[in-house]
């Protein structure tokens, strides 16, 4: 199978857009095709122009990191060919951005053209970039490289800090006297209160006047809100799994909130978000510790379940998982939560379906399809059972108020 071949295969599992370039930065073929009438030879000349600078070889490829959050890689091929990864970002971006971004280097008349095709692109992060990079070389030299050949320059950074700016910067912040920042133990104790599930607790301290502020990190308020939230939402989801909340669903949810707080555009929605996250992570680890467990393979069995529940759930490979006999782990199981193994699944499932029912547009039979129930009449028969309506009544009235 030739390169381009791979390449197109490539961009149709990822989506992260690839072209094949010559040294002077004509485009020979790109993926999806669209691309190769956007990018001009001059945008593409500048990038290979990093990838020389830096000294880099076929195996040892390069990723740089551009304004305003964007990805760029190179690989070299062979006979003087190239292969571009990107533009490919680990964040949503708003069509302004995108617009200043490509200002000078793209064609006006492909400027609208660029745009709609950089806002449809997925999130990447730079591990999944290193990876796709390795495979490529991979193709294309029979070559296995390490995620250390793959050399990063974030291109974002125009001058570092030396020691004698940095300490002048700390001598006018002293000067500006300003206030000091918020305490530690204002993070202490809400910390602790989400750890221990105390929700009155963590409201109190939320909502009672702060000392200090947080330390200044852009001029922009917006993105000082959003770089504090990021840090606040690190901060209480190690607390929730200090708490006994399970460390995947600790981790997914921060990621949640961390993409919503990304895509607000106002102040006050961003500081709603900031007080619902940590009383959503404090609500979850009291729920968590009503069934504290103690032993290791029925925590084990509990995560494993909360981290495949749109996959097959078997008794026999989750015993197995958890290193028991499916009757030694059925019974303490049992002992332990109160409820045999398939009613758990059933209510991990169905706890999914409610918040699928709530905040997306999901229909019946894509989240049937998604929790894996054989039917939707199945999964209508199971919500029932235990939430005491069907799913479109809980879609239509989901705190109940009509409900009996």
């Amino acid at each position: 199978m030739d390169l381009a071949t791979c390449c197109e295969q490539l961009y149709a599992v990822t989506q992260i857009p690839l072209s094949i370039v010559n040294g002077d930065g004509t485009c020979l073929a790109s993926w999806p095709a669209a691309l190769n009438g956007i990018a001009n030879a001059r945008s593409m000349r500048l990038v290979l122009l990093d990838f020389t600078m830096q000294r880099r070889d076929a195996l040892h490829p390069l990723i740089t990191y551009v304004d305003p959050g964007y990805f760029v890689s190179v690989a070299a091929l062979d006979a003087g060919r190239y292969c571009v990864i990107g533009l490919a970002s680990p964040f949503s971006h708003s069509r302004e951005e995108i617009l200043r971004m490509a200002a000078g280097t793209i064609a006006l008349a492909g400027l609208q053209a660029f745009c709609d095709l950089i806002m449809q692109m997925p999130r990447v992060s730079l591990y999944q970039l290193k990876a796709l990079v390795q495979l490529v070389v991979r193709l294309a030299h029979g070559a296995a490289i390490r995620e250390e050949d793959v050399l990063f320059v974030d291109n974002t950074v125009q001058e570092a800090f030396s020691q004698k700016a940095l300490a002048g910067e700390l001598f006018a912040r002293r000067e500006e006297e300003e206030e000091f920042h918020v305490p530690v133990d204002f993070e202490a104790s809400v910390c602790a209160a989400i750890e221990a599930g105390d929700a009155e607790a963590l409201a109190r301290r939320l909502q009672a006047p702060a000392q200090g502020r947080v330390g200044r990190m852009s001029a922009d308020p917006l993105r000082q809100l959003k770089y504090s939230f990021v840090i606040f939402a690190s901060l209480v989801s190690r607390a929730a799994i200090r708490g006994s909340l399970p460390e995947e669903v600790a981790f997914s949810l921060s990621d949640i909130y961390c993409q919503r707080a990304d895509a607000q555009r106002q102040l006050p929605a961003l500081e709603q978000l900031t007080y619902a996250m940590a009383m959503d992570f404090c609500a979850r680890v009291a729920e968590a510790r009503k069934t504290a467990i103690h032993s290791r393979p029925v925590r084990n069995c509990v995560e494993y379940i909360g981290q495949h529940l749109h996959e097959a759930l078997r008794l026999d490979d989750l015993a197995r998982r958890c290193g028991l006999c499916s009757r030694s782990l059925s019974l303490k199981f049992k002992a332990e939560l109160g409820m045999g193994i398939p009613e758990f699944i059933h209510r991990e499932k169905l706890r999914e379906a409610k918040y699928l029912l709530t905040h997306t547009d999901y229909t019946l039979t894509q989240i049937t399809t998604y929790l894996n129930y054989p039917t939707q009449s199945y999964f209508t028969q199971i919500f029932k059972r235990y939430e005491g309506c069907t799913p479109q009544q809980y879609r239509d009235d989901p705190q109940g108020l009509r409900r009996g």
